[in-house]
């Protein structure tokens, strides 16, 4: 996602979707609210409207897509959910366009080097930064 992807700067729309669906499968909690920073900026809409325009359209398919996400009991870490999550993403939206296959690709390789900087004890599900469940 980002600066040269097809759906521009939606990542951080991407990320809270994803969130979202692994917490509530997890029973965790998410702290929402109004953001902390104001970000204004006086930039060109129609510039934004190219950078974003398959993100807009493309929510059509992406709205439906996290509603109707179920993962199995077996995903028991934020981890093993989002890898299932990535699968679901391939097999179903895999078929709107190509970029959803390589972002699926994308979602494993970052669990994979997460887990190997962030070992994760599933025993206690403690989680980075002292969290547990």
């Amino acid at each position: 996602m980002g600066e040269g992807q097809p759906i521009g700067r939606y990542d951080d729309m991407w990320a809270g979707w994803c969130m979202k669906v692994i917490s509530d499968h997890l029973g965790l909690g998410v702290k929402t609210g109004l953001p902390y920073i104001w970000h204004s900026k006086a930039s060109n809409p129609f510039v934004n409207l190219k950078k974003e325009y398959k993100g807009i359209y493309w929510q059509e398919e992406l709205i439906p897509f996290f509603q109707s996400v179920s993962l199995p009991k077996e995903c028991t870490t934020p981890q093993k959910c989002y890898i299932e999550l990535s699968k679901q993403v391939k097999a179903k939206l895999g078929l709107v366009d190509d970029y959803f296959n390589k972002l699926a690709d994308a979602m494993v390789t970052w669990t994979e080097v997460w887990d190997e900087l962030n070992p994760f004890d599933e025993k206690t599900l403690a989680l980075p930064n002292g969290v547990s469940k």
